[in-house]
């Protein structure tokens, strides 16, 4: 029995060191956008979207992914998920933005239905962390497309909470099927849609 948790232990530290951050790392977002920004999407008009992490200050400390489109206002609109009444709430402090100096090396992959199903091949780029109830929840950096509009957002594992977690305006969405995971040294190299 010692000898199986050891093993387990030993197990999970080595898949824990192989998706350490190797490309990415975080700015804070102080009224212009990094020259370093990973950028995660352009629209049909051009407008170029980012990854920012909210880092909230407050009760609820969840550190999340959303997006940041050029040449909106400097803040954010963001609905916590624990809040009962959904209430969205504008952000504009504390707010980082994704970069990278090798955005050859980050790739879209797509999920049909739960980012799980390539947890195992992939390193995901986390974008937040949370507590709710008793357990720890990661948010990955999703990407779907919804009325020919990219939305970046966060995914999480854990099945009770499927799909890519958006902001519309400032409206808190999902979307379920056919989106895409940020990540890192996949393993497989099909289904990647390479950043460009």
């Amino acid at each position: 029995m010692k000898a199986l948790l050891i093993f387990s232990v030993a197990v999970f530290v080595a898949s824990a060191q192989q998706c350490k951050p190797r490309f990415h790392y975080w700015r804070p977002f102080n009224g212009t956008i990094p020259n370093d920004a990973f950028v995660a999407s352009t629209d049909q008009d051009g407008k170029r979207s980012f990854v920012a992490k909210i880092v909230p200050m407050d009760q609820y400390s969840w550190t999340v992914p959303t997006q940041f489109t050029e040449g909106t206002c400097n803040h954010l609109e963001f609905a916590w998920c624990c809040k009962s009444d959904n209430t969205v709430m504008r952000v504009d402090e504390f707010i980082e933005i994704l970069c990278t100096d090798t955005p050859q090396n980050l790739s879209w992959r797509k999920v049909n239905a739960f980012a799980s199903e390539i947890s195992s091949k992939c390193c995901m780029v986390q974008g937040g962390i949370g507590w709710y109830g008793d357990r720890i929840y990661r948010a990955f950096i999703g990407k779907g497309l919804r009325e020919n509009r990219n939305f970046i957002g966060r995914i999480y594992l854990e099945h009770e909470w499927p799909g890519v977690h958006i902001m519309d305006g400032a409206t808190s969405t999902k979307i379920y099927k056919n989106f895409e995971v940020l990540t890192y040294d996949c393993e497989e190299k099909e289904n990647v849609v390479p950043v460009v």
